[in-house]
């Protein structure tokens, strides 16, 4: 039985991703929609909204700790496998790039997404797209798929990090500050750069 936790931790977190970050832009609309429309039941949605907010910062951190926890699982127990291999780098890309969408979309609600936070997102998201048809391009044939490189978990984790951080600076108040702001859209900016610089790595070693 132990031999599937950990791929069943992964599976985990791809409903965690899918369903926190789903949860995350519909309390923002309910937010904001009750705000202009649903006054006299705001009480009913604002509690609503704020369930679904809950729900969605602990989703993407217990996604974030099933990250860890699956891979140090198969390696404790010798059950590393390859459908494990393939899904937990997905899982992760699900995770960062549905919550980093959505705090592209739930600004364009009230307005047009900034460019400075609508480029690097595109950019870390197409990046992830590319690499995920590399690794699939790769099953079935003679070459075995892409392993994930050091740069790659490095890039990992910091876009984890950076796409967490508004999560706990927004119930705080701290994105209210111009300069946590700039800070993070900074390390927006860093996330997309390193997207950049790990997918020439993953063109060089599908040559090999």
């Amino acid at each position: 039985m132990r031999a599937h936790i950990p791929n069943l931790l992964t599976f985990f977190r791809i409903f965690l991703a899918v369903s926190g970050a789903a949860a995350l832009y519909v309390s923002a609309w309910i937010d904001l929609a009750s705000d202009e429309t649903l006054v006299g039941a705001s009480g009913i949605f604002d509690r609503a909204a704020l369930a679904l907010a809950i729900f969605a910062v602990g989703a993407f951190f217990l996604a974030a700790i099933t990250d860890w926890l699956d891979g140090y699982l198969a390696r404790l127990w010798q059950v590393e496998s390859a459908l494990g291999a393939l899904l937990d780098p997905i899982a992760d890309k699900l995770l960062v790039d549905g919550y980093l969408l959505v705090y592209a979309l739930i600004l364009g609600l009230s307005g047009d997404t900034p460019v400075h936070v609508a480029v690097p997102v595109i950019v870390i998201v197409l990046r992830d797209i590319a690499i995920t048809y590399m690794r699939l391009g790769g099953r079935g044939s003679h070459k075995a798929s892409i392993p994930v490189s050091v740069m790659g978990k490095v890039k990992t984790t910091f876009a984890m990090m950076v796409t967490g951080f508004p999560l706990i600076a927004q119930p705080l108040g701290w994105l209210a500050l111009d300069w946590v702001l700039g800070f993070w859209i900074a390390g927006l900016w860093a996330t997309a750069a390193l997207t950049l610089l790990t997918i020439a790595g993953y063109f060089r070693r599908k040559q090999d």
